[in-house]
């Protein structure tokens, strides 16, 4: 302890005598243990730690798979789920619950409050038991509370409570009125709990759903299916026991059950954050190449800072020293550094982690997991000290082994620049070869988010306005809703400045079509059946102006199309007519829906409806006038700037009526800019990323050739003497510090070959080895390591050879 102690004092006089050197050291090691530290705490929060459920291993998620309908599998209809609870063994129970934002907003009066559109979340009687989760004030939905006529009650999430009703905890047995019907606040949900997902407001029983909303067939599926493994079952034969059953129905009910004979199965935490797990893995690896490079950079630092107290080091060896306690010594500096440096990265990672929230703009799936606690401590510790020997032990290493003698003769003026020249260079070549991986990996990412907003969705959102509600419960058959839809559109078309209105059930890139089958009259076989992949979309005459959605044949909906005694007509998009009317004109053809003949009178162009990454799908459209729904989302095109005539557009709605609720007004290029969210967020994190660490390489690099022209003026200063010109010493500089960069790029190249198939599910229309990317970064660091090289070789070749042989 007293020699720790001595060590310590000695490191502390050390340190402060180099003030420059340890500003830099322990910032270099604060950035490099800050980002480490805050992206080990989303992934410990989102990947490491376990769902708030009890016992989660045993939570499962179904999906019903068709292998042209849904190969990655969906819902079930209610009365499959039916069948599956009472013949699937394997489970202790199954729960269904049907949450999509956007898709499942209800009405919230009668609280006190303005009108509101709450996200809800539709849930059956198992729901939370088989979750085990209860709630933190108030309880959950008791399973006798899922049957018509008694399920007037409802459960608040954590956020929403706060947001709308400032934590009031007398919430909790107070009335309410959603969707018109008076409802009881039973509870409230603890923060932690955000299931089926954080937009979730508000959880009423599913029974709400009535016949009228979703007609009870076997042939809608709409129920997301979570189950719970019963003790001593294995997911294989609990998945076998529900294709068993699958596979009855789809003989039992061929009508409607044909292909869907199997069902898909994977762990709940899988479902929660399996589509992120590769992204934030792929950026932890990215940010511990990082601080590679930054300690790199500091090796090269204390190797340079070595060679400068190898006098001071032989001397010591002179007086007894052994090198065990130099060795000691040296790295008793570099974990004081590296000690520092992580307690300031940790007071960094825990801004980093609130800044990488506000970055991720809620694509993260379980952040409210996410903060900096006791493990994210004790991982930054832990890279303090793996960092400490990481930069530290080659410079203590070649310190003491230092020739006493020969140190002593030399007087401490470069008698070691060949012995050090080694171990610069490797550490020059492991930096490039990072910052090559990083580069690669930032301009896949770039490249793959350029070609993903340089899709086409079919649309033009450009000064479009969208304004999205629920009708309210007074308006519940097509009678009422028809012309209260009609009069909310005239008049908003009637606002200054607005060139078009229309209205559809959905918002364009969330899917959510209708899933109804079309018989197609004289055909027989598979093409006598059109189930179109993005299904039926309900909308409005003028939807297709107000959206830009060209015309490619006959007409779109107008007024002839809701006139009470019209012909139905439906409109095709061009895969449709594509798959189903190949090389002919479909327009004034028929086909039946549920036995009702439908006139096709035109065919539009394709819109990716599903996602922008998506294929456009067949899709019809079906006017409100032929299926009245109570959602609306409107679209308002504008000439100017769409956010002016917001506040005229919520005037207008609710000068038809002052109780309806809008749930939200906003541009369409927001909304879109939602669907890139994710993609953006960590295109931009690694992005920032793969900068900082070919700065801190054209940094190392700078310093080391730096130091090298430094410890080599004598010899630059004789070349110059003998006649040797300017441009000679540059080129010489330049190619001695070319190699290993060269090295560090070919060696960062196959790194990055091998390493950036993992980044695959990540990348959109670019392939994991993309010849222009490699080639660009390769490029671009070997042109930033040439700058960085050529700086100190100008100075060098200005030395004044009389200078140099003065100053040896």
């Amino acid at each position: 302890m007293d020699t720790l102690l001595q060590d310590l004092r000695y490191t502390l006089r050390t340190l402060r005598r180099t003030p420059g050197f340890t500003l830099v050291a322990v910032l270099t090691l604060a950035l490099g243990i800050g980002l480490n530290t805050a992206i080990f705490s989303v992934v410990n929060g989102v990947l490491l730690r376990p769902l708030p459920f009890r016992e989660p291993d045993e939570l499962v998620r179904l999906y019903h798979v068709h292998p042209e309908k849904a190969a990655q599998g969906g819902p079930f209809s209610p009365k499959d789920l039916d069948d599956l609870r009472a013949g699937a063994s394997g489970f202790q129970g199954l729960a269904a619950y049907i949450h999509e934002p956007g898709e499942t907003a209800l009405n919230l009066t009668g609280d006190g409050g303005e009108p509101a559109v709450v996200q809800g979340a539709s849930v059956s009687r198992e729901f939370f038991p088989l979750l085990g989760v209860n709630a933190a004030i108030g309880r959950t939905l008791r399973p006798e509370e899922n049957v018509p006529g008694n399920d007037r009650v409802a459960v608040l999430s954590d956020a929403f409570w706060r947001r709308r009703y400032n934590g009031d905890r007398s919430i909790v047995g107070r009335t309410v009125t959603i969707e018109g019907r008076p409802t009881t606040v039973v509870g409230v949900m603890p923060p932690s709990f955000t299931f089926p997902g954080r937009q979730a407001e508000v959880y009423i029983p599913i029974s709400l759903i009535g016949e009228d909303d979703i007609p009870n067939q076997r042939d809608l599926r709409w129920m997301e299916v979570v189950g719970r493994l019963r003790p001593g079952s294995t997911p294989v034969a609990a998945l076998g026991s529900v294709n068993a059953v699958l596979a009855r129905l789809a003989q039992e009910h061929a009508e409607s059950n044909e292909g869907w004979s199997r069902a898909r199965m994977e762990s709940l935490n899988d479902a929660i954050v399996g589509p992120v797990r590769p992204a934030l893995l792929v950026l932890l690896g990215t940010v511990v190449l990082v601080l590679l490079v930054a300690c790199a950079n500091l090796a090269n630092l204390l190797l340079a800072r070595a060679s400068a107290r190898e006098r001071e080091m032989a001397v010591r060896t002179a007086l007894g020293a052994a090198r065990g306690r130099i060795v000691r010594q040296l790295l008793t500096e570099s974990l004081l550094l590296s000690l520092v440096g992580g307690v300031l990265g940790l007071l960094l990672a825990v801004a980093g982690v609130r800044a990488l929230m506000a970055l991720s703009a809620g694509t993260i799936p379980r952040a409210e997991a996410v903060g900096v606690d006791g493990r994210a401590a004790g991982f930054a510790l832990l890279l303090s000290l793996v960092t400490a020997v990481l930069f530290g032990m080659v410079p203590a290493v070649r310190a003491a082994r230092s020739a006493t003698a020969q140190t002593l003769r030399d007087g401490g003026r470069g008698g070691s620049e060949r012995r050090g020249g080694v171990a610069r260079a490797a550490l020059v070549l492991a930096q490039t070869a990072a910052a090559m991986v990083l580069l690669v990996g930032a301009g896949l990412l770039v490249n793959s988010f350029y070609r993903l907003m340089n899709v086409d969705p079919g649309f033009r959102s450009e000064n479009v306005l969208m304004a999205s509600m629920d009708m309210i419960e007074k308006y519940e058959s097509a009678e009422q809703r028809n012309p209260y839809r009609a009069e909310i559109i005239r008049r908003v078309g009637e606002i200054p400045g607005v060139v078009a209105v229309g209205a559809a059930k959905t918002q364009p890139l969330r899917g959510g079509g209708d899933t109804y089958p079309y018989t197609i009259p004289g055909r027989n076989g598979p093409d006598a059946t059109m189930t179109p992949g993005s299904g039926t979309l309900i909308v409005s005459a003028g939807y297709f102006d107000a959206l830009n959605i060209p015309l490619l044949k006959g007409r779109v909906f107008d007024a002839r199309d809701d006139a009470p005694d019209a012909p139905l007509t439906v409109v095709i998009n061009q895969a449709a007519a594509r798959r189903f009317w190949p090389g002919a004109d479909p327009v004034g053809t028929t086909m039946s829906l549920e036995g009702t003949p439908l006139t096709i009178v035109g065919v539009v162009g394709d819109v990716r409806n599903e996602a922008l990454t998506a294929e456009p799908l067949p899709a019809v459209y079906l006017p409100f006038s032929v299926a009245s729904r109570a959602s609306l989302q409107l679209f308002i095109r504008t000439r100017g700037n769409p956010a002016g005539v917001a506040a005229a557009v919520r005037r207008a709605i609710h000068a038809v009526d002052p109780m309806q609720p809008v749930a939200e007004v906003r541009t369409l290029d927001s909304a879109l800019a939602d669907t890139v969210a994710q993609p953006r967020f960590f295109t931009l994190i690694i992005t920032l990323f793969g900068v900082v660490a070919v700065f801190l390489a054209a940094l190392g690099l700078y310093g080391v050739v730096a130091y090298t022209v430094t410890r080599r003026t004598t010899e630059i200063g004789i070349r110059m003497a003998l006649g040797a010109r300017a441009g000679e010493v540059v080129r010489m500089v330049i190619r001695r510090s070319f190699w290993p960069t060269a090295a560090g790029i070919l060696a960062g190249t196959l790194a990055a070959l091998l390493l950036s198939r993992l980044m695959a599910s990540m990348l959109f229309q670019v392939r994991p080895a993309d010849p222009a990317t490699f080639g660009a970064a390769a490029a671009l660091l070997g042109a930033i390591a040439l700058l960085a090289s050529w700086l100190p070789a100008r100075r060098a070749a200005h030395i004044a050879p009389t200078q140099a042989l003065r100053g040896d």
